[in-house]
């Protein structure tokens, strides 16, 4: 049992952070067959077959390439 306020938000909010770990986010995005082709939908059934949910992919920031610094052009050492 919890005895104080103080530990009763920290519970709710440990709770809210192992919510949204589980949460998957979708997005909607046009359905298509084996070949790549759209898929229509089909107006004799309740679903909308043209559309389907997807998980969202993580995108995650391009590390930048290090480059070897330029040679310096000038005359040729003897």
């Amino acid at each position: 049992m919890v005895s104080s306020v103080r530990e009763k938000m920290i519970q709710v909010e440990r709770e809210k952070k192992r919510a949204a770990a589980h949460s998957v986010e979708t997005e909607l995005v046009r359905a298509r067959d084996g070949s790549g082709h759209f898929i229509s939908d089909d107006p004799s059934t309740p679903e909308n077959e043209a559309w389907v949910e997807k998980p969202k992919k993580k995108t995650t920031p391009k590390k930048e390439s290090k480059k070897a610094p330029a040679k310096k052009r000038g005359r040729p050492s003897k």
